[in-house]
């Protein structure tokens, strides 16, 4: 039995992370922490009496019980809780971002490496069967040789609070389009060079960070992908996610669960639809969209530990999706292009 415990029992750390491990037989669920008495005690109504809860995090990771961690705190707070708990010899299993900087994803990647711990990151798009379907198909060339990828993604805000916030979540496209932007770099298997975007704060003005922008990645071989996110759309909240090649082309909905699939040779047009386990523990986002990705991401992870394999989403490929968010803000900053050796260096 794996003991674990989790970081940060607020609504997604409940919703998301508690409802999913409940329904994995061999997690025991010990402690939580949570800074709010409401969300402590939602979390033990969830777990059941004989959890333990914290007010303060670090009280979880002394536990000397706990095997893992789920570190789902704010995004500021990653880099430190996700350190201490590879300091106390935890696997953790960390929510994107891994860190706000460059520098600290490397930092917590090359510590997990030393102390021989897993070190996951919640990229659950990965896991998610449409997308997975979707790598699938490029990877035994169905597309022939891949040039673009792209996702369109227009849908209404993020929860209000700390998510409004430009220190606390690192900026928008690090906050949200992190886990495009990884999938872009698992989808190309090839290194990201340098970003061009454009973006601003047109509509949600209250807020410190961007509500919509334009993101241009240019990968080896002249492949590129593109990201056009818009945060003050509340209606559809489809996010639209193709790839196209000299063979082919393929087009997503994540909540249509639908994959498309062109051939330029022949006029075939396939059609399917990706479904999933129909798990009851389905999140569902502040936008009101189901992610299926997070529990078979917390499955992996339990696998991770039993079997010693590197996770899917590794620090490494955590680093490299950081770097550019990063350098797609810069851009917009800047109002230029930005190198993504820049960034790692």
């Amino acid at each position: 039995m794996i003991k674990i415990g989790l970081l940060g029992a607020g609504w997604f750390g409940r919703e998301a992370h508690l409802r999913n491990l409940l329904r994995i037989e061999e997690v025991e669920i010990v402690a939580v922490s949570s800074r709010s008495a409401e969300s402590r005690e939602a979390a033990s109504s969830l777990v059941g009496s004989e959890l333990q809860t914290f007010s303060d995090w670090r009280d979880v990771v002394a536990m000397d019980e706990i095997d893992a961690v789920v570190v789902a705190l704010t995004n500021d707070q990653h880099f430190e809780a996700t350190r201490a708990c590879l300091e106390a010899g935890k696997h953790v299993l960390c929510e994107k971002p891994l860190g706000l900087t460059v520098e600290e994803c490397v930092s917590l990647t090359d510590q997990a490496e030393a102390a021989n711990r897993v070190l996951q990151i919640g990229h659950e798009m990965r896991y998610q069967r449409l997308y997975q379907e979707m790598k699938q198909r490029i990877d035994r060339g169905d597309l022939g040789a891949l040039q673009l990828l792209w996702c369109r993604e227009f849908r209404g805000p993020m929860r209000p609070g700390w998510r409004s916030s430009e220190a606390r979540t690192g900026g928008t496209i690090l906050e949200k389009n992190v886990h495009h932007i990884d999938l872009f770099n698992w989808m190309m298997n090839a290194a990201p060079l340098r970003v061009s975007a454009h973006g601003g704060t047109n509509v949600l003005t209250d807020r410190e960070v961007l509500d919509n922008a334009q993101v241009l990645i240019e990968y080896e071989n002249q492949q590129r992908a593109s990201l056009e996110v818009c945060l003050f759309a509340p209606f559809g909240g489809e996010c639209e996610i193709g790839a196209c090649g000299d063979l082919g082309r393929i087009d997503t909905r994540n909540q249509a669960l639908e994959l498309v699939h062109h051939r330029f040779d022949i006029p075939d047009r396939t059609v399917m639809r990706i479904g999933d386990a129909g798990d009851d523990a389905n999140f569902v986002d502040g936008s009101g969209r189901v992610d299926r990705g997070i529990g078979p991401e917390l499955r992996a992870f339990v696998d991770s530990m039993n079997t010693g394999t590197r996770p899917l989403n590794d620090g490494a490929s955590a680093t490299q999706a950081v770097a550019v968010c990063l350098a797609a803000q810069e851009s917009i900053r800047r109002k230029e292009s930005v190198e993504i050796a820049e960034m790692l260096s």
